[in-house]
């Protein structure tokens, strides 16, 4: 990709994200964007149709490093520690990016920050089960069904605790979702 449109792109997204940090989405313009970016409208119309354009764009670009950070996880073995580290994957999400989530919770554009997070979660549990089985793991269902289980209970389980503004310490959410995972692989492979 050209240098040019990287530092543009660069510079929507940063801007965007302390504009969210600010404001609802649906209370920010295109112009704010631009203006405060310092990039044309012109040139956002290039390469986006709209600002509902943009945010898929946005959601995408916080997919990537989410993916970087699965990229650069040490190589889990043991099936529960591997699953012990995706949740800590999304639990460290969620903390760093807070702000985010409380703004979008507000704007009700978090179910689409956690559709496509949870498409990738679903896509590493997936493979791992798939891995697992034929490493000789038993699983109590379909890899696809575990996966899309897990990561169902997972992200259902985080946005009730972001919407209930978080009842319960996160350490305490991670442990309870961890134990649950834990009983439901275990209790397939008991000796």
């Amino acid at each position: 990709m050209d240098l040019r449109i990287q530092k543009t792109y660069m510079a929507l997204t940063s801007t965007f994200f302390e504009l969210l940090e600010e404001k609802r989405f649906e209370d920010i313009t295109v112009n704010e964007l631009c203006e405060r970016a310092m990039v044309r409208r012109a040139t956002f119309y290039k390469h986006f149709g709209d600002k509902y354009e943009f945010f898929t764009f946005f959601i995408r670009e916080i997919q990537e490093e989410f993916d970087r950070e699965i990229a650069d996880s040490p190589d889990i073995n043991t099936p529960i520690d591997f699953y012990i580290n995706i949740v800590h994957r999304v639990m460290k999400f969620m903390k760093e990016k807070d702000k985010l989530l409380q703004s979008l919770l507000k704007s009700g554009c978090l179910p689409a920050l956690l559709r496509i997070l949870s498409e990738q979660v679903e896509f590493d549990i997936l493979q791992k089960l798939k891995a697992d089985a034929e490493n000789g793991h038993k699983l109590i269902a379909d890899p696809e069904v575990m996966a899309h289980f897990f990561t169902g209970a997972i992200l259902e389980t985080l946005q009730w605790w972001l919407t209930q503004k978080k009842p319960l310490p996160q350490e305490r959410i991670e442990e309870q979702i961890l134990s649950m995972m834990r009983a439901v692989y275990l209790s397939a492979n008991k000796e």
